[in-house]
């Protein structure tokens, strides 16, 4: 593997999501919220992970569950995973 690294030196991604409050408001049953969202409302603060999800099939993944690296990420970490995030 080269040390070069510079190939993903202001790379971006861009992730297009409808926000459909359906997502939001399942969880928000869930939390034992009876009031329902509707379209045109601000979404609760940390609502926004149940949105832009970067869904990919199997053969796509990594060993550690995640988009297999290389592609928007370089391949050099061993381990992505951290506390509290996935």
């Amino acid at each position: 593997m080269s040390d070069d690294f510079s190939a993903w030196v202001g790379k971006c991604e861009t992730n297009v999501d409808v926000l459909d409050p359906a997502r939001t408001n399942a969880l928000r049953a869930a939390l034992g919220e009876t009031a329902q969202l509707v379209e045109g409302d601000k979404l609760p603060p940390l609502h926004h992970w149940l949105y832009f999800w970067n869904v990919q099939p199997p053969a796509s993944l990594g060993a550690d569950g995640h988009p297999a690296k290389g592609g928007f990420l370089p391949p050099v970490l061993p381990r992505r995973m951290w506390a509290g995030g996935g």
